[in-house]
């Protein structure tokens, strides 16, 4: 009986080797760390890999998996199926990782920090202060994130299953379809700005006929505040580099989690709507409209726990991009040393722009798919009115359902237009204190001034 129990596990874990058990031929278990097995980075993909259930959590897990490459949001089991499976430990080798991150962006903002307060006011040396600082709290409020996760994907996956189920493969997939082109789109746009970033570094070397050691130079350049209080290596300026390349994921990848977060949520009051418009200017039961409001109900709930637990993301994001535009702004006035160096920045300051808009505007969507059924129970037929469909209606028309940037303000269309304002209004007050700020150090002697 033991003996087949065996044959039986070594069945189902069965690989293209085999070796001898008691005689017999069995297949041979291959031995994965459990970090590996977790990633299944070498599971041969079957038929249920690729077909979606539709729900949230099974959409967002690449997007999880690859934020985990770059120190953010350390749960585990992100791919799993289940989302009863996912857990949070602080002991776990994603978290290790975190912690790693958090120390290398905590030494390189505390360096910047110092060296903007020891010298005079500088505005690159502020925006250097900026980026690294809020990357550092960002990652903290991931890791943070991280412990509420799993908890957050079961309450999601619940109300999920009270919806009107789909009916085919295509309408299963396709929120996992949008979210993993969004998800391509915006961290190709992220790569490919921060490689023309390295190239305009590079290319600059050729104004420069002493340089010795691109690499030194590039690092030397680059991490001006930390190489003039320690000696420069090349280990410390790859370390320096890594650090960087994980603050200027994270950079984007908080305008992204806001975006697919908002896409989660009006994906499934899209469902509500989409059922609801089949039986539009139908007499329906009382039953029915109760059965809707009550689902209507359980997502409204679910934005507001999802919101309890993400507004300080979305409030990083909105404060960071209207700080980075209007930063932006002012510095197209002043000259650029190179070609490359003005095609970096005007194609960082449109990506900025278009990251913004889209936080934006998909946030919002959240709350026009909360307004949409209205459209459906003003077409209630005079002998289909009952008690339950005035209550919907009472519900759709008064809540407020949306997602909040600290409780502060509503993710609205009417933010877009207050945003702008506010960008056009700060930049008429910096442009009337513009003044080209001189190069703080001789990049082809590294000579500081």
């Amino acid at each position: 009986m033991a003996r087949k129990l065996v044959q039986d596990r070594l069945f189902r874990r069965r690989t293209n080797k085999v070796t001898r058990f008691n005689n017999d031929i069995a297949p041979s278990v291959e031995r994965k760390s459990h970090f590996v097995t977790e990633l299944n980075l070498f599971k041969r993909a079957s038929r249920e890999d690729w077909i979606r259930d539709g729900t949230f959590h099974d959409a967002v897990g690449g997007l999880l998996a690859t934020a985990q490459l770059f120190a953010v949001m350390p749960v585990c089991d992100v791919t799993a199926k289940d989302p009863r499976r996912l857990h949070f430990s602080w002991f776990s080798k994603r978290a290790l990782y975190t912690y790693v991150g958090l120390a290398g962006t905590a030494f390189v903002a505390v360096n910047a920090i110092i060296r903007f307060l020891m010298k005079n006011f500088n505005f690159n040396r502020l925006t250097t202060v900026f980026f690294y600082s809020y990357n550092l709290y960002g990652m903290y409020r991931f890791l943070l994130l991280a412990r509420k996760w799993p908890k957050l994907m079961q309450s999601w996956y619940d109300a999920e299953q009270t919806l009107p189920q789909m009916g085919n493969v295509v309408d299963r997939g396709a929120l996992a379809w949008k979210i993993k082109m969004i998800s391509l789109l915006v961290i190709t746009m992220s790569l490919t700005e921060h490689l023309i970033s390295i190239i305009a570094a590079v290319y600059y070397t050729s104004d420069c006929p002493d340089i010795g050691d691109p690499v030194d130079f590039f690092f030397k350049s680059n991490f001006v505040f930390i190489f003039h209080y320690f000696e420069y290596s090349k280990v410390r300026g790859f370390f320096i580099k890594y650090i960087n390349i994980l603050c200027t994921f994270l950079w984007s990848y908080i305008d992204l989690f806001v975006i697919v977060t908002s896409i989660g949520l009006s994906h499934t009051l899209k469902r509500i709507n989409e059922y609801l418009m089949k039986h539009k200017r139908e007499s329906m039961t009382e039953k029915f409209w109760g059965e809707q409001r009550q689902n209507y109900r359980n997502i409204c709930d679910l934005v507001q726990q999802v919101d309890d637990v993400v507004s300080i993301i979305t409030m990083l994001s909105i404060s960071n991009n209207l700080f980075f535009i209007c930063v932006s702004i002012l510095q197209s006035l002043n000259s650029h040393p190179t070609f490359v160096h003005t095609v970096y920045f005007w194609l960082g300051l449109i990506f900025l722009i278009g990251r913004t808009l889209a936080v934006s505007m998909y946030a919002a969507e959240v709350n026009d798919e909360s307004k949409r059924p209205i459209e459906v129970l003003r077409t209630i037929p005079r002998d289909g009115w009952c008690l339950e469909a005035k209550r919907f209606a009472e519900e759709v028309v008064n809540d407020t359902v949306a997602l909040t940037g600290m409780k502060f303000f509503n993710m609205t269309r009417k933010l877009v237009l207050k945003v702008t304002g506010s960008i056009i209004t700060y930049e008429l007050v910096l442009i009337q204190f513009h003044q080209d700020e001189p190069v703080e150090v001789d990049l082809c002697k590294m000579r500081s001034f």
